[in-house]
């Protein structure tokens, strides 16, 4: 059915088919890798623990072991109970997996956790365009779906958040906010006062109230960013000292000996065998010459070999001394395949535009995007939407809605990945748009001449008819003064002719009388 709509160019169908058939492979453990998606929630697990009645703590010693991150989970709910730890900056490389982590592991088990009696709330904040107001309505659903309440009022300002974190602490609930890529804020702020209004709203959080844990989640060569809110504000609650080791947490990549405990729990839980011989060449390839795996180049690679069925060392070794490169490579080309030929172009464009020459992956909404591209709408909708599920491509929750790359390790990739050819077609689509700009205003003259030509024609046609009454005026006033003249010659000669025939009647007359 797939193949069939493929052929057909209903390209968006066949892709969600795709997405089904994924769907049912992971969820009954057919299949181990999720290429660059985030990690899903894990919510069968959830739903599983309760069907059956086990324990919150069972469930979530369950989510912890399915992440494949056990420790660094375990860690930071650690310091998330202990009362001495107000701030926790979790730090490491892009596509190390810290907001796969954060945002469908460590949330799920804190809502599953208590402390002391305490239920705990995470808030999770994504996006810095209106933190606030994002903030405020996270706090809100979780306040409502935790105590069963029903708040009024808009929480969308600092000092309303504030104040709903003070009677958090009445509610008997332990409140974590998490800012999940922080860096982005930085890049949405670029001006030091605009950044202010957080610093002292994070300052006083800390300061102020006692039941609030704080999570910071960033790249690590952004983390200098944090001395700007160390000087801007008073923290004497962590002694001024914001990147002490005390609050601190490195979440690196996967140490060779780690990474094969990885391999071997996701391919166990998928029934996936790989040989022990490839596993180790595997791992060798992808740990390179720093000795580490980074997590999400082993779930990219990863997955390609599962769709190769690629399981023993012999298959993987024809692959070349490049395998590594090329199975990326494959994972991109996939992804643009599934756009459909027609859209193939765009595709990689786009793409493209979602990176810049920092090798970061700058966020771009819609309309960014369609003015770099000048083509049709629905054409950019498409792209967008399978790139977006296909989990290459994030879509920020604001609005305007944002798209995002979903890891920074992809960049590089995608900009030299063809970037002769990526760079020839967005001349060729400038070109394109150029050409259908010209057309546009070639339209418009030609539109812009024949209303002129049909005001001319217009403003002849009341000027002939103007003339032609005219004429015709004079023609009928012509008419009556000959008309006028004629009847005066015709009763002049009438009168002539009667006067004549007097004259003969009388002279006839007399000589009658004569005689």
């Amino acid at each position: 059915m797939r193949s069939l709509y493929f052929d057909r160019g209903e390209y968006l169908k066949a892709f969600h088919i795709k997405l089904e058939q994924q769907e049912v492979r992971s969820k009954y453990r057919l299949q181990a890798f999720i290429g660059a998606s985030r990690l899903q929630s894990p919510q069968q697990i959830i739903n599983s623990g309760l069907a059956v009645g086990k324990s919150k703590a069972e469930i979530v010693g369950e989510i912890e072991a399915a992440s494949g991150r056990s420790r660094d989970i375990k860690e930071i709910s650690k310091r998330i109970g202990t009362p001495a730890c107000k701030l926790t900056i979790v730090h490491g490389q892009s596509g190390v997996g810290k907001s796969s982590i954060i945002q469908s592991w460590l949330v799920p088990a804190l809502q599953l956790t208590t402390f002391e009696a305490r239920d705990i709330l995470p808030v999770l904040l994504q996006s810095y365009h209106d933190w606030a107001r994002d903030c405020g309505q996270c706090l809100q659903a979780g306040i409502e779906r935790l105590k069963a309440v029903s708040l009024s009022g808009a929480i969308d300002t600092p000092k309303a958040i504030l104040q709903q974190l003070r009677l958090n602490e009445e509610r008997n609930l332990l409140t974590v906010l998490i800012f999940d890529q922080f860096e982005e804020f930085f890049f949405t702020y670029r001006e030091r006062s605009s950044r202010q209004e957080l610093y002292n709203f994070l300052a006083e959080c800390l300061n102020q109230i006692s039941d609030l844990k704080i999570i910071l989640s960033l790249r690590e060569d952004y983390l200098f960013y944090l001395f700007e809110f160390n000087r801007a504000t008073n923290l004497s609650i962590i002694d001024n000292d914001i990147l002490s080791k005390q609050n601190c947490y490195y979440l690196g990549n996967f140490s060779i000996a780690d990474a094969k405990i990885v391999l071997q729990t996701l391919t166990e839980r998928s029934q996936v065998d790989l040989s022990e011989g490839l596993v180790n060449a595997l791992v060798e390839d992808l740990a390179g010459e720093v000795r580490e795996v980074r997590p999400i180049e082993l779930q990219i690679v990863g997955t390609q070999l599962e769709k190769r069925q690629i399981t023993r060392l012999s298959e993987y070794q024809q692959l070349g001394s490049q395998a590594k490169l090329k199975l990326v490579e494959e994972f991109l080309d996939e992804v643009i395949a599934d756009c459909g030929k027609e859209n193939k172009d765009i595709a990689e464009v786009v793409l493209y535009l979602l990176t810049d020459e920092n090798n970061t992956r700058p966020q771009k909404n819609f309309a960014e995007l369609a003015a770099n591209l000048g083509i049709k709408l629905v054409e950019l909708e498409l792209v967008l939407e399978m790139v977006v599920k296909s989990g290459l491509v994030l879509e920020v929750p604001i609005t305007p809605k944002r798209y995002q790359l979903v890891h920074d390790y992809l960049v590089p990739f995608i900009r030299k990945w063809k970037n002769a050819k990526l760079l020839e077609t967005s001349d060729k689509l400038k070109e394109v748009k150029a050409i259908s700009q010209t057309a546009e205003e070639l339209t418009e003259d030609c539109q812009l001449l024949l209303a002129q030509a049909e005001a001319k024609l217009k403003e002849l046609n009341a000027k002939a008819e103007a003339e032609l009454k005219e004429l015709n005026d004079k023609v009928e006033a012509k008419l009556k003064e000959l008309n006028a003249r004629l009847t005066i010659i015709l009763a002049t000669i009438l009168s002539i002719s009667l006067i004549v025939a007097l004259i003969i009647m009388e002279v006839v007359w007399q000589q009658l009388n004569r005689a």
